[in-house]
């Protein structure tokens, strides 16, 4: 299982709730409804799904969508912040394995794609309400299923996502006169207009892919690995105070009454030898697709690494494949950026070989 990294659910209502934030009783029994409403919901296409299996054959195939950017950037005072890098690397791989009757007709297209799905987050609606939304991958799957029609079905995963964000987003920093950037947010109504746009454009790259697909496939021998490897592992000095520095990375600490901005002491994080950070790493091979499975937000060039060493053509990585969610770990491009991914448990820069030999080692289980 993987989750969409979807921000859009009814309980993320600040960019710290659950960080210390006390939940009300009016947000604790909408968290409640909104789970019911899901596990109805899985209970119910699961039961469809089962009812309606027939013959089926597969192909796969890779194309492109550019909605995406790397979103390290590097403020005129030096510091890195999120903001749209055009100049950074940004994996533009859009994968689809695809899934026909004996006619050929569509019943069901798998995507994946790195991008985080935060167009929606906290971004109020026209009526100046924050919405449930399934963000722009839900829009971009909404458009597949109706472009096919009988019952089609499309689904999104995430790939390596670590450090990409949408071209477009929620938040835009305006800069005061010597430089200092200071977060605002559109206006209400504004980010449901471009997760429609983006998620239309990434459709139309989606069908395109779709289409190309013409060669197929009637056998689908399924092979799994998983295993835990360890990797170097970092920890904050005692008594450093981490949701303020969290705050100060992005520049959320509000000015004082004079204007002044606020020092940015960032903290500094020392090696855990001790504690080594453990992570799960999987593999589902399905026919001559190979789905490798991380519970991380691992930067894109970490995702471009582990498919060019796999001994497998097609080789797709996902990302959010466990309920135990571990962290945020930057490349070692972007080990000194200090963005806020770089104040997880796994050490920025130190871990990319450990993951892509992890990823290896599995392999040899399934040759």
């Amino acid at each position: 299982m993987t989750a969409t990294h979807n921000h859009d659910a009814p309980f993320a209502g600040s960019p710290v709730q659950g960080a210390g934030v006390k939940r009300d009783d009016d947000l604790a029994a909408r968290m409640e409804k909104f789970t019911q409403i899901v596990l109805d919901g899985v209970k119910k296409v699961i039961e469809e799904a089962t009812a309606s299996l027939r013959p089926a054959k597969y192909g796969f195939d890779t194309g492109e969508s550019w909605i995406n950017v790397n979103r390290d950037f590097q403020f005129e005072d030096g510091y890195w912040m999120q903001e749209p890098n055009f100049k950074a690397y940004a994996d533009k791989t859009l994968a689809v394995m695809k899934f026909v009757d004996e006619n050929d007709k569509l019943i069901a297209a798998v995507l994946n794609y790195g991008c985080h799905a935060v167009l929606g987050f906290v971004a109020k609606d026209v009526d100046g309400k924050i919405k449930v939304s399934s963000d722009w991958p839900g829009y971009a799957q909404n458009y597949v299923e109706q472009r096919f029609g009988d019952g089609a079905v499309c689904l999104w995963t995430p790939a390596a996502e670590g450090n990409l964000n949408p071209v477009y987003s929620s938040t835009l920093y305006t800069f005061l006169e010597d430089g200092y950037a200071v977060g605002k947010p559109l206006p209400p109504g504004t980010a449901f207009v471009l997760m429609e746009a983006l998620g239309g454009q990434h459709a139309i790259d989606a069908i395109g892919v779709i289409n190309k697909i013409t060669e197929y496939k009637d056998e689908l021998p399924i092979q799994y690995a998983r295993g835990e490897f360890e990797m170097p592992s970092q920890k904050p000095p005692v008594g450093a105070d981490m949701m303020r520095n969290r705050m100060l990375v992005d520049n959320l600490l509000p000015l004082g009454p004079n204007g002044e901005r606020p020092v940015k002491d960032l903290v500094v994080m020392e090696d855990d030898p001790e504690h080594p950070f453990v992570m799960e790493i999987k593999i589902l091979k399905l026919g001559d697709v190979a789905w490798v499975g991380v519970p991380c937000e691992i930067y894109s060039e970490i995702g471009r690494d582990m498919k060019a060493a796999s001994p497998c053509p097609n080789t797709v990585v996902v990302t959010h494949t466990n309920t135990n969610y571990r962290s945020y770990i930057p490349d070692k491009t972007a080990a000194d950026h200090h963005t806020f991914q770089s104040y997880g448990a796994a050490k920025p820069g130190a871990c990319d070989e450990y993951i892509v030999n992890g990823m290896l080692e599995l392999f040899k289980e399934i040759k």
